[in-house]
């Protein structure tokens, strides 16, 4: 069991998970999990995760001036509307009431535990702190981070213009998927493992330029308890439990649905990055 307090509670996430996992027929959830498994193997060993962007800032190869047009339009593609999508989801697990995978009796009730699963997820981004609820504040929600973090880079927010096409289609594209529980599920949890990748590579190269970089967003993302630190990253576990809750509430019959949603968003995250790249030439 690690330290953590209530939010990364390991018990609390056996708890659930167990709930979550149980609400449904043994048969069922073994073939959803199959299924869910192939759709995270194949976003984890999907092309955007060997980029030729990562080999560079992983070596620092960027100046300030390219970190710069890559985080003005990283805020544009998911850092300003995260929290947004992953509000919807809490929100639209209601539709769990409905779901026919769910034995009757534990349909109502599966609303709540989504619920508050994801909220684990949600306070994280909203600034509370895991370890000491006292040191808890907005001004160190990811979001508030961010633009702390522009404000230091001299990018203007509030630059509309300033993003690139395929930035603003990220956004667009999770945007249009706000309705749908599963829908969204698919895209965070394809999020989760972007961040995870592309934060790390970013925090490794803007932190030449200073660790004033590195404070405050780049400390809070990453692996639960990596290399025996004490950081509050905990963006592994977030993961993975939307992937079981995407498990519980998959329908074999919207397979082609979510493999081309898989698809088009990872390609929109691909060309993103590809954007990004073309600008260092």
């Amino acid at each position: 069991m690690n330290t953590f307090s209530f939010t990364q509670s390991e018990l609390t996430r056996v708890e659930l998970l167990h709930f979550i996992q149980n609400s449904t027929a043994a048969a069922l959830w073994d073939s959803n999990s199959a299924t869910v498994n192939a759709l995270k193997h194949s976003t984890a060993s999907h092309i955007l995760f060997k980029h030729p962007i990562l080999d560079k800032l992983n070596q620092c190869q960027l100046s300030l001036e390219q970190l710069k047009f890559i985080h003005i339009n990283y805020f544009t593609a998911i850092v300003k509307n995260f929290t947004d999508a992953l509000s919807m989801a809490i929100y639209q697990a209601c539709s769990l009431e409905n779901c026919h995978n769910i034995d009757p009796e534990k349909r109502i009730a599966s609303k709540i535990y989504s619920r508050y699963l994801l909220s684990l997820n949600l306070i994280d981004e909203l600034g509370f702190n895991t370890r000491q609820l006292d040191q808890s504040s907005p001004s160190k929600s990811h979001l508030v981070y961010f633009l702390k973090l522009m404000q230091q880079l001299e990018l203007n927010a509030a630059d509309r213009q300033a993003a690139a096409d395929e930035a603003v289609a990220l956004a667009q594209f999770i945007q249009q998927h706000l309705h749908s529980y599963a829908d969204l599920l698919l895209i965070l949890a394809c999020t989760e493992l972007q961040v995870i990748k592309f934060s790390e590579a970013l925090r490794c190269n803007i932190s030449i330029y200073g660790q004033i970089y590195t404070q405050g967003y780049y400390a809070c993302h990453g692996i639960a308890e990596a290399d025996g630190s004490n950081t509050l990253a905990n963006d592994d576990n977030h993961e993975d439990d939307i992937w079981a809750l995407l498990t519980q509430c998959y329908l074999s019959e919207n397979a082609l649905h979510f493999q081309q949603l898989q698809t088009d968003y990872l390609a929109l995250w691909d060309n993103f990055w590809s954007k990004m790249n073309q600008q260092l030439a």
